[in-house]
Order: C-alpha cells, then sequence, then structure tokens
C-alpha cells in the first residue's frame, strides 16, 4: 500500500506540480486549497504526510499545525512546511517549531519526492 500524502497549497502550479511528481513515484495524494479545507481533509482522511504552504486562505499554516497537533491521531504524523526560499531567522524558528521539516519552493523534481520520501515514516 502506497503512503497517502495531502497537500495544502494555494498556488495551482505548485499544487499540479507536487501531485504529479508524487504520483509518479507511487504515492496517492489528497489536496486542499486553503488551510480550512485542509484541516478538515486530515480530520476525515487518514494521510501519512501533510505538505503545508504557510501563506494560506482561511486558515495559515502554522494555524493549521497547531489545530491538528492538538488531535493524538495527528501528534506523530510529518507536517511539512511548503514554502518559498525566502525565510528570515524568526520564520525559521517558528517553522522548527511547529513543522517537522521544510521543502522550498521552486520544487527540485529531480530531489522533491525523495525529500518526502525521508521524512514518511517506516512502513508508512
Amino acid at each position: 500500500m502506497s503512503a497517502h500524502i495531502l497537500i495544502i497549497e494555494d498556488n495551482e502550479m505548485s499544487l499540479a506540480l507536487a501531485e504529479y511528481l508524487l504520483r509518479q513515484s507511487g504515492y496517492t495524494t489528497s489536496s486542499a486549497t486553503d488551510g480550512g479545507s485542509g484541516v478538515r481533509l486530515a480530520l476525515e482522511n487518514k494521510a501519512n504526510l501533510i505538505l503545508c504552504d504557510l501563506d494560506l486562505p482561511v486558515i495559515d499554516g502554522p494555524q493549521v499545525v497547531n489545530t491538528l497537533r492538538t488531535t493524538p491521531d495527528w501528534r506523530r504524523v510529518p507536517i511539512l512546511a511548503f514554502t518559498a526560499a525566502s525565510l528570515s531567522d524568526e520564520q525559521r524558528q517558528t517553522l522548527a517549531a511547529n513543522f517537522d521539516g521544510c521543502i522550498v519552493k521552486p520544487i527540485n523534481p529531480a530531489s522533491f519526492s525523495t525529500t518526502v520520501g525521508q521524512h514518511l515514516q517506516p512502513h508508512g
């Protein structure tokens, strides 16, 4: 059974590329284009990993993570920030506190799926 990855991303091009690359690598995906829908999808469907943009409509990325982490089932699921490269030191500290890692956009197709795979729990 392949790992299921939830992508919460409001940029259509980034979302489409991430879904394509992950599916090509054998993962199943679901997606949401705002934080509120992302939280609902996460709570309704078990995912092995979440990629979450920081700047989202409805609920921003850090709030998505904080909301999910209050639910016991989501405390151990990796949630990766999915964001642009230009981060301040303050933003990096916030990411470190809330997220399990970070994947920088624009996506590097050669390493994207491998990087995601490194964050999946064994037998995910």
